[in-house]
This record gives C-alpha cells, structure tokens and sequence, in this order.
C-alpha cells in the first residue's frame, strides 16, 4: 500500500476527520510561517486561554506590536462561504454535500477582543480583530466582511497598519499583561475543549428537535 491509498483508507476509517486534520495541520503551518516571517517588533503568542464567568475563551493567536494588538481567529472551512459582520451564523456550501452552518467568527472575535480588553486592561480599539481561513480550496466571494482573509493575504494585511500607538516598553508590558492572564496548560485546555465540545452537542441537539426527531 502506497501513501496515497495509506491516506485514502485512514480517510474512510475517520469519516473525513483524518483529511481534516491533514488540512488543518497545512492551515497552521501556512500561518505560522507568515507570522515567523514578520519583523522583530511583531511578537506572536499562539493559543491563548483566558477565564470567563462561565468557562474559557480561547484566542488562536495574538500579535502585540506597536501598531496595535491583532487578534487572529482561524477558519479551516473549505467550499463556498457565506457571511456578513451582523449574522450570527455563517454558512459553508460543500458541491455535493450540502450546507452547514457555523458560528459567527465575527462574533467570536468581539468575544475574544471583550475578554482580552477585560484581562489586561487595555482598551479594545487598541485591537484589530482579523479573521483567516487557511484552506486553500475555500471560496470567500460571498463573504460581506472587511476583515476577513485567506491566509496568502495575513502579511500584507497585518503590516498596513504602520502608525505606532505604544512604545517599545509599553509593548513588553502588554505581552507581560497576557502572560499572566493565559492559563493555558493541558488541563485547562482539556477542559476548555469539552466546555466547547458540550456547546457543539447542546446546539446538534436543538437542530434535532427542531426538525421533530
């Protein structure tokens, strides 16, 4: 068995979840490359866990420099992409699969933005909410959305905002800042994925009930 068929039958055996994550892992690397690639003064803290009054709220990635703190929400959804800043939900259209609909990551970014405001007492409109999707097979012409991506197009975006508002010294203290709010560990990420794996589960189950079965 080659690699392609190896790839073929760990496809079948998932139900998808292996190519997925294949795609997702090329996400990833796809943005940290573009991050790695980014100027000394742009410094870059992945899988940020911060506490809320109900659970957790996790942050992709964080970028403090001194044109502003970006706030980086990543998407691995292929297909065409449907969505606006004001819905709550976004849709995904598959060819030959039909749609789904996910959260809004506009929403979750304004989400991820009060928290962090709140935690390191910096003011929101010092951030810069970005949102990224990484699969290459996506299709965003449907999307009403001023700052959301593909990933080829993360560098240039993050690097138009040129005009300082904090100095060297105040940017250390923000990242500072963060590294004391971030609980980010095994346990407490363990526990943020099933807070967030019982959300999926409560809001399949809803679907259900409103389709009578």
């Amino acid at each position: 068995m080659d690699y392609r068929e190896a790839q073929y039958y760990k496809n079948i055996i998932t139900n998808g979840e292996y190519q997925a994550k294949v795609s997702g892992d090329y996400g990833e690397y796809q943005i940290s490359s573009v991050m790695r690639s980014l100027p000394d003064c742009y410094h870059v803290i992945n899988d940020v866990l911060l506490p809320t009054k109900k659970a957790t709220t996790q942050i992709d990635h964080i970028i403090v420099s001194p044109f502003g703190i970006f706030i980086i929400e990543t998407k691995n959804h292929k297909g065409m992409i449907f969505g606006d800043c004001f819905g709550k939900v976004w849709t995904q259209v598959l060819r030959g699969a039909g749609k789904f609909t996910f959260y809004s990551p506009v929403r979750q970014n304004e989400i991820h933005i009060k928290h962090l405001s709140r935690a390191i007492k910096i003011p929101a409109n010092c951030m810069i909410g970005l949102i990224v999707f990484t699969n290459e097979n996506v299709n965003l012409d449907n999307v009403n959305c001023p700052f959301c991506y593909r990933v080829q197009g993360l560098y240039d975006v993050i690097l138009s905002y040129n005009q300082p508002i904090f100095t060297e010294k105040q940017v250390s203290k923000i990242i500072d800042r963060i590294d004391k709010v971030n609980i980010s560990g095994y346990k407490n990420t363990q526990k943020h994925v099933a807070f967030v794996k019982g959300l999926k589960e409560q809001a399949e189950m809803r679907k259900r009930l409103q389709r009578g079965f």
